[in-house]
């Protein structure tokens, strides 16, 4: 059974995630996954611009995940203009702004990936489904 959204950011969400399922990236739903992507919306889901979205990617395993999770907080803090490339604890990390968003665009929305898979791909195809045409 499929639980409806309740918001058209998670139908955005949703969108992308069919997207990126498209280009045959596979991403990771695990717990702990899970629990580090809403770790991280939750402290810049408010603080953002109305027009502005923060959309970042790590990869899997994510290896001390609560370690993890600050330190990108703090990088995210401070995000240059061109975006964010770096590895925190063995995990890669990628992040850009996405200016010029929709009004129902998540303000910031993240994917957990295996190191295999292209994370400016992802972050491509994110940025062209929260950007307004």
């Amino acid at each position: 059974m499929d639980i409806e959204p309740s918001s058209k950011a998670e139908i955005t969400e949703r969108k992308i995630a069919k997207r990126i399922a498209e280009a045959g990236i596979r991403l990771r739903f695990d717990r702990v996954a899970l629990r580090f992507l809403d770790g991280v919306k939750a402290a810049f889901d408010q603080t953002l611009p109305i027009d502005q979205s923060l959309a970042f990617t790590i990869t899997a395993p994510i290896k001390l995940p609560a370690k993890t999770s600050a330190a990108l907080q703090e990088r995210l803090r401070q995000l240059p203009t061109q975006g964010l490339s770096t590895t925190i604890n063995g995990n890669g990390i990628r992040a850009r702004m996405v200016k010029n968003t929709r009004r129902n665009a998540p303000r910031v929305i993240g994917f957990v990936h295996n190191p295999e898979n292209n994370a400016d791909l992802l972050l491509d195809i994110a940025e062209t489904c929260l950007s307004r045409k």
